[in-house]
């Protein structure tokens, strides 16, 4: 293998992503849907599993405990599609890939989703992928809002209730893993008689403090509390470049949703995302630095032509080199993909909103990776950032998926870590770990 050279290669996605939990990671949305029974309050009884020790019986209990070492391990995770109808499957490892140290399968959940799906006369019912997925063609996965709740005791469900071609409907609520029971929050929504109301949920995902969020009719944030009490959320105006397709990726920031959760800022306070800069008669592949105060009430609402945003130009000596964010750093550094190489640049954001004359500069800080020949499956930080990890395979070869980890903050070549762990499938994707604030 000839490894990190500096030969131009285009990067490339892991052939097939990663689907969620046995079903299809993001189905489209639309129109209206069906339910199952409900007792009014949206919770469907389902089967008896109604305590802790049946739970444990049915896999429940270990699904929950299994969850909760690979969510709250700090090494390296990888999901992966398994072909055996055992859906996700997800393995966390030490700093170096050498050991595993915590393991999860999907399925000792996918029959009592599949019973949700039934109770429901549904489609099927599915958990998003711990990992995220890819999004718009890049190597970088967008996790959004986590599918686990953050006391590790319930898991975001969609159930897609009705699906003709692209067209689908569908409900969102949780499973909670120490009774086996399921809420519907979308159930409980909807109402019957002279003017009917129903609704078409989708991508539901837990914030920091315990709430549902999810996607309304395509165009409404919502969020749910444990006792089904719904708060409707304004939507950030940022980052529209990076919404194109709407796969569902969001982030609460202080109770707003952002739709490039990767790119969000720990201040809270703004987003960077991919921009075409133009600097006189020049144009660069730049970024924006987008407020995320400007606000909307739905995803319509949004326009290319909102609020202005600065632009920065990356500089490196007297060159302009092309930048498309791949995450923060930390406060002041972002690193950034061009091609296959991999640098940080020091964006100083402490004129962002004043309108400046002009695109801003940042200059390139560190080289972190090299171009390389091999096309880039999928990256991660670690969760202290101090390594980009990166999974990358031979473009003319078929020989193994390789991993290399590159240092942070003390930048030199790529170190081999060696081919993908076994029992690893060749259909997988690396955590990310993007965010850099606990946003609430």
């Amino acid at each position: 293998m000839r490894g990190w050279v500096a030969v131009a290669a285009a990067t490339v996605l892991a052939v097939g992503g990663v689907t969620a939990c046995g079903a299809s990671d993001d189905p489209g949305k639309g129109g209206s849907g069906r339910s199952g029974a409900s007792d009014g309050s949206g919770r469907k009884s389902g089967t008896d599993v109604t305590d802790s020790a049946e739970a444990e019986g049915s896999g429940l209990a270990a699904a929950m405990r299994d969850l909760s070492r690979v969510t709250s391990a700090t090494g390296p995770v990888i999901c992966w599609d398994d072909d055996d109808g055992k859906g996700e499957q997800v393995a966390a490892f030490d700093a170096t890939f050498s050991k595993r140290v915590a393991t999860y399968s999907e399925e000792p959940l996918l029959a009592r989703l599949a019973e949700i799906a039934e109770e429901g006369d549904a489609e099927r019912a599915f958990v998003r992928s711990l990992c995220g997925k890819p999004q718009y063609g890049k190597s970088a996965a967008d996790l959004g809002v986590s599918p686990v709740s953050p006391d590790g005791r319930r898991v975001a469900v969609e159930v897609v209730t009705d699906e003709a071609g692209a067209l689908t409907s569908s409900h969102v609520g949780w499973l909670d893993l120490t009774t086996g029971e399921f809420t519907d929050i979308t159930e409980a929504a909807q109402k019957g008689g002279y003017s009917p109301e129903t609704h078409s949920d989708g991508f539901p995902g837990f914030a920091p403090d315990g709430s549902l969020w999810f996607l309304r009719d395509e165009q409404v944030y919502y969020s749910a509390d444990e006792s089904g009490r719904l708060t409707r959320h304004p939507i950030s105006k940022a980052c529209h470049d990076e919404r194109s397709g709407n796969d569902g990726f969001y982030r609460p920031v202080n109770s707003t949703a952002v739709t490039c959760p990767r790119l969000i800022h720990p201040s809270g306070k703004f987003a960077v995302s991919p921009g075409k800069i133009i600097d006189g008669i020049d144009s660069y592949d730049g970024f924006d630095l987008d407020l995320l105060a400007p606000h909307m009430d739905r995803l319509d609402d949004d326009t290319v032509f909102g609020d202005p945003t600065d632009q920065m130009i990356v500089r490196d000596g007297g060159d302009v080199r092309d930048c498309d964010p791949v995450a923060w750093i930390n406060a002041d550094d972002v690193l950034c993909e061009e091609a296959s190489t991999f640098f940080t640049v020091r964006a100083d954001a402490s004129e962002l909103g004043k309108k400046p004359d002009g695109p801003l500069a940042a200059e390139v800080k560190a080289e972190i990776a090299p171009e390389t020949d091999n096309k880039i499956l999928s990256v991660a930080l670690s969760t202290d950032r101090q390594y980009l990890y990166i999974a990358s395979k031979e473009v003319l070869d078929d020989g193994d998926i390789k991993l290399y980890r590159a240092g942070l903050t003390s930048p030199g070549r790529p170190e081999e870590l060696g081919p993908l762990p076994q029992g690893v499938g060749d259909d997988f994707v690396l955590r990310g770990n993007f965010q850099t604030g606990d946003f609430q």
